[in-house]
C-alpha cells in the first residue's frame, strides 16, 4: 500500500536577521512513518520543526504540508495546524484540572461534550494518568506533566504529530518508561510524527527515518538503520556512535570489494561509492574482540597485538582504550574483563570482521553550512 506524502520541503531555509541557521535541501514526511531530526546540540532541529509545524515562516523555499503549497497567510496556517499537534520539552498545561488540560484541543474544535469525555478518558487511561484527573495541572510532577501533554496531543487525533524533545526534561527511568510508552502509541496508531532529540538511541527506538544535522545543514537523511549504519562522513560517523576511525588506503577494487591497507596488513572489505586512495574505517567498539595474547582468532578476522592503556566504566559494559600501532577502543563486559585479567598495561590481541566495517572518505567534501548573508 502506498504512502501519501504529508510534508514536503524543499530549498528550505529559516533566517534570524541576515544569518541562515537551517538549510535543508531535500526532507519529506510519509503517513504513518516518523521522522527522527536528529544532531547535535545547536544544530537547528528544533528551528526545523517549527518550520514544519508552521509555527515559523522559512525565508525561502518551498514546504507542501497535507498536498497544500504553504503560503503563510495566517487563515490558512490556522487550517493545517488544526490538523498537526504538538509536544514541547516543556508540558505547557494551563490552570485548571488535568481532564481540563487535555479536554482543551477538544472544546476548541467544538467537539460534542461526550465525545471529549470519551477521548479524555482513554488518552488518560493509554497514559497511565487516569488517576490524575481532577488533580490541578500545574501540581503535577514533571513526568505525569509530560504524560498529559502526549494525552492531551494525542486526544485531537493529529495527522501529525510534531515532538520536541519530549524526554528532555525527565530522569533516566522516566525517560526510558516514558520512551517505551510512546514507541507503542506511534506504533499501533500510525500517527505520523516528527521527533527533535539529540539521542540516537531515542531516536532509533522511535523513528523509521532519520535527517541528521550538523551547523543547520541536513548531512545524511534516510531510513535510520541505513543511516547509522553506513555513516557518510566522519563527523557523522563519531555523531552516530563510531569510535573507532581507523586510517587505511585503497590498494585494489575488485567487484563489490576493495582490498585496502591499514596498519601493515591487507584486507577486503565492502565496497562503498565515491571511495578515493585514503579513507577512514569505520569500526564500531562492538565489534572488536578481545583475547589472551597468543589466542586463536578466526582467519577471516584482522587481529592486532594491543595492550591495555586503560579500563573505562560505561554503563554495563566497560570501554577498553588500547594502543595497537593505533588508537582503537573495544567494549567489553565484566566477565570478559575477569576472563581476561585484564588491567592497564596487559597485552592481548583485538580483532574486528572486515565485512563489518564501512568506509568513508578520510577528506570529505562537506555540505557548506548556513552562512550570514
Amino acid at each position: 500500500m502506498s504512502q501519501s506524502l504529508l510534508i514536503e520541503a524543499g530549498r528550505l531555509e529559516a533566517r534570524y536577521g541576515s544569518r541562515t541557521v537551517v538549510r535543508v535541501d531535500r526532507l519529506q514526511l510519509a503517513s504513518g512513518r516518523t521522522l527522527a531530526l536528529l544532531g547535535p546540540n545547536g544544530a537547528g532541529k528544533s528551528t526545523l520543526l517549527r518550520l514544519l509545524a508552521l509555527l515559523e515562516r522559512p525565508r525561502g523555499g518551498e514546504l507542501r504540508v497535507f498536498g497544500e503549497a504553504v503560503t503563510g497567510q495566517e487563515r490558512q496556517g490556522l487550517r493545517l495546524r488544526r490538523r498537526m499537534a504538538t509536544v514541547f520539552q516543556a508540558p505547557l498545561l494551563t490552570r485548571g484540572s488535568v481532564f481540563d488540560n487535555v479536554a482543551r484541543g477538544l472544546r476548541f474544535r467544538g467537539l460534542d461534550r461526550a465525545i471529549v469525555r470519551q477521548r479524555v478518558e482513554q488518552w488518560l487511561t493509554r497514559f497511565g494518568i487516569a488517576h490524575l484527573a481532577a488533580q490541578e495541572g500545574r501540581t503535577l510532577s514533571g513526568g505525569e506533566a509530560q504524560r498529559v501533554s502526549l494525552a492531551r496531543a494525542f486526544a485531537v487525533e493529529p495527522e501529525i504529530l510534531f515532538l520536541d524533545e519530549p524526554f528532555a526534561s525527565l530522569d533516566q527511568h522516566g525517560r526510558e518508561a516514558l520512551a517505551l510508552e510512546l514507541e507503542e502509541v506511534l506504533r499501533t496508531s500510525r500517527i505520523a510524527a516528527v521527533l527533535v532529540t539529540h539521542d540516537r538511541s531515542e531516536a532509533l527506538m522511535l523513528a523509521d527515518e532519520v535527517a541528521l544535522l550538523m551547523g543547520g545543514v541536513v548531512r545524511q537523511s534516510g531510513p535510520i538503520r541505513d543511516v547509522l549504519a553506513r555513516p557518510t562522513d566522519a563527523d557523522v560517523a563519531r555523531f552516530v556512535g563510531v569510535e573507532n576511525l581507523l586510517s587505511a588506503r585503497v590498494v585494489q577494487r575488485q567487484g563489490d570489494a576493495v582490498e585496502v591497507s591499514m596498519a601493515g596488513r591487507a584486507f577486503p572489505i565492502p565496497r562503498a561509492p565515491g571511495l578515493e586512495a585514503d579513507i577512514l574505517l569505520c569500526v564500531r567498539a562492538e565489534d572488536v574482540h578481545l583475547v589472551a595474547e597468543g589466542g586463536a582468532v578466526e582467519a577471516t578476522r584482522v587481529s592486532l597485538d594491543a595492550r591495555v592503556e586503560r579500563i573505562v566504566p560505561f554503563g554495563v559494559p566497560y570501554r577498553v582504550h588500547l594502543d595497537a600501532g593505533l588508537p582503537l577502543v573495544a567494549l567489553a563486559a565484566e566477565r570478559t574483563l575477569r576472563r581476561l585479567d585484564l588491567r592497564e598495561g596487559s597485552a592481548l590481541v583485538a580483532s574486528f570482521d572486515p565485512s563489518r566495517v564501512h568506509a568513508v572518505p578520510r577528506h570529505a567534501t562537506l555540505p557548506s553550512p548556513p552562512v550570514e548573508g
